[in-house]
């Protein structure tokens, strides 16, 4: 058994934690939002995409059958990134149809397809649509455009369903808007109810959007007004059909539905500040001005009231949309700051700032030209960006240390910004991309699977965080869904991994004030390991220690690294008298290399225990590849 000591001194405070340090971050990247937060179940739905398979359909929709001589169908655009589907039934035979595979439907939830529909010419009698074993007969629409709704029960279990839709007779039959989501789903006003209900769960306190390196290729306005008007373009940041169902108020509203304060990242990359001042005013303007009537016309007729805002995303990146120089993107940052101020001039700005290893004069020079500018100064950093299975004693060493690299580096930046604009300077860091991410690719939707292991890790960043508290105001986890993520999604459920855990532990679980806390104990070095570097003197148990604001109750954060030793420390405490330990929550599970899924989604998990209350000093036994959080009440 190792032993350490954790002494806490209640009354050196270090800073006070902004609750945003337990922040998330979406993007339209993968299955993230489409295909996560979002309920929509069909792709290609505006009938825009690709054509892999060259049917004349965008993917993955289908003719039914071999009916080249009966069925004829083509596209006819209605409108920038919006065609309608053309079935032309030279033949009143069978069913003419069309079909979307690969739907999973369960037993007895209920199904909502709405579209548009039309006959053009001809005599079609009978329109159908069926999915997972049920169907539903209409009358044929007449010749102007119907707005339909059908639901239709799910009659069976199955992972391999086709939303089907068909007509009987002759002539034209056309179809546009297509959509599909279960019923609960519709009625929360599109979001997913299975993931709505895991983000409520752990309270995220600002989430950030649309990018990531899709803002940089985003058009705000394509994704605002009517669904159906909407155009489906192309993103050139991941090379994929973007639907623009999820805009602007879809997020806002989803945030203030999860309780979340919205970060929007702005468009430096292809669109100018004008584009990014007219975002502002259409979410913070009033009513009486020109995007404000917008917005009002688009249903919201108070402000949104979005505070925080990035102008650009990764600017020095030679692999972003309009990566520029430091000396460049500092003089555009003015620009589009002087712009989106005149539209609101309460919001808080956030500027591209780089990870000061890999890009060490980047901050430096754009706090010199814009420093006056900047609330907060961005870094993101995800290791270790390889993977080695075959040595997994090392991979897991590398990653549970790397917080110790992280926080040095968090460290650096802050030095900068004193140097640069002086010890009074107010500009704080936002580290509003963070994770670990191994060898996931984009070919892949970027979808890593987490282990116990990175949950201890997650852990150790948000020790680091509390110590950092006077220079760090935001953190965000890139990302919350599916992608890198902290919840994960199936077809029809929903989970959180390991690193949602920590989350669950540590975001509803901390004091708002960080103090002093020390920890002697055994210590690791490890090798290099892809971007992390080698460390010495490791601490194998890492602690912060944060009071409440009443100050009747302490919270001791603890990880253990180990991934075999329990460490058995002793607790000592200054500052306040007669406090005892009464609580432990525990987050862990059977093995370092333990994972959830959507059949043990508790397989690392938190498990808090009530304890006999026991007076300090207490020795408190830490368990092998675990974070714990103590309570120690008066």
């Amino acid at each position: 058994m190792l032993q350490a000591t954790i002494t806490v001194d209640a009354d050196n405070r270090v800073g006070r934690i902004d609750r945003n340090i337990y922040g998330h971050f979406i993007e339209h990247l993968g299955r993230c939002i489409n295909g996560g937060i979002w309920g929509e179940m069909l792709q290609g739905r505006r009938f825009v995409g690709f054509d892999d398979d060259h049917n004349g359909l965008p993917d993955p929709w289908q003719k039914v059958g071999d009916r080249a001589p009966q069925l004829l169908t083509d596209l006819q655009p209605e409108g920038p990134g919006r065609n309608a589907l053309r079935m032309r039934c030279l033949r009143d035979a069978e069913l003419h149809a069309v079909r979307h595979p690969g739907l999973a439907v369960r037993r007895g939830v209920r199904y909502s397809v709405q579209l548009e529909i039309r006959v053009a010419q001809g005599e079609i009698r009978e329109v159908e649509m069926a999915l997972g074993g049920a169907r539903e007969v209409r009358a044929a629409p007449g010749s102007e455009w119907e707005r339909w709704e059908v639901e239709l029960p799910g009659r069976w279990d199955s992972d391999e369903a086709a939303l089907t839709i068909g007509c009987r007779g002759r002539g034209e039959m056309q179809v546009r808007d297509v959509s599909l989501m279960t019923a609960r789903d519709r009625e929360t006003g599109g979001y997913r109810v299975d993931v709505l209900e895991l983000v409520r769960a752990i309270s995220p306190p600002v989430i950030r959007w649309p990018g990531g390196c899709f803002a940089d290729g985003y058009r705000w306005r394509d994704a605002v007004g009517s669904r159906s008007e909407r155009p489906a373009v192309y993103d050139p940041a991941w090379r994929a059909w973007e639907p623009n169902d999820f805009g602007t108020d879809e997020f806002v509203a989803w945030c203030r539905m999860v309780g979340a304060q919205p970060y929007i990242c702005v468009n430096t990359g292809s669109a100018g500040a004008e584009e990014a001042a007219a975002c502002v005013e259409y979410c913070n303007g009033p009513a009486d001005t020109e995007m404000g009537r917008l917005r009002a016309a688009h249903g919201n007729e108070e402000p949104l009231d979005v505070r925080y805002w990035s102008v650009g995303n990764e600017t020095y990146g030679g692999w972003e949309i309009g990566n520029v120089p430091a000396e460049e993107y500092g003089r555009l940052f003015v620009e589009f700051a002087e712009a989106m101020r005149g539209a609101d001039p309460e919001i808080e700005l956030i500027a591209v700032g780089a990870d000061p290893v890999r890009f060490p004069d980047w901050n430096r020079t754009v706090l010199e030209i814009a420093g006056e500018q900047i609330d907060h100064l961005s870094v993101h950093r995800y290791v270790p960006h390889t993977r080695d299975d075959e040595q997994r004693e090392r991979q897991y060493r590398a990653i549970v240390a790397a917080p110790v690299d992280i926080e040095r580096r968090l460290a650096a930046v802050g030095e900068t910004i004193e140097e640069v604009l002086g010890p009074d300077s107010e500009v704080k860091i936002a580290f509003d991309e963070w994770n670990v991410w191994l060898d996931a690719t984009g070919d892949e939707g970027i979808e890593e699977r987490y282990e116990l292991r990175d949950a201890v890790f997650a852990a150790g960043v948000f020790n680091a965080l509390h110590r950092l508290s006077p220079n760090v105001s935001m953190a965000n986890l890139a990302q919350l869904v599916n992608v890198l993520p902290a919840i994960v999604t199936s077809q029809t459920g929903a989970w959180g991994t390991a690193i949602y855990r920590a989350f669950e532990l540590y975001a509803g679980n901390c004091g708002q004030v960080a103090v002093a806390c020390d920890c002697e104990g055994p210590t690791f070095d490890t090798e290099a390991f892809g971007n992390i570097p080698a460390l010495s003197e490791v601490p194998v148990l890492d602690a912060s220690a944060t009071v409440a604001d009443d100050g009747d109750e302490v919270i001791v954060s603890v990880v253990n690294r180990s991934p075999t030793e329990g460490v058995e420390a002793e607790i000592v405490l200054f500052g306040v008298e007669g406090h005892r330990l009464a609580e432990a929550s525990i987050l862990n599970g059977q093995s370092e290399a333990a994972w959830n899924d959507e059949t043990r989604p508790a397989a690392v998990c938190v498990h808090t225990e009530k304890l006999e209350p026991m007076a300090l000093p207490v020795t408190y036994r830490f368990p092998p590849h675990s974070a714990t959080i103590l309570r120690l009440r008066a």
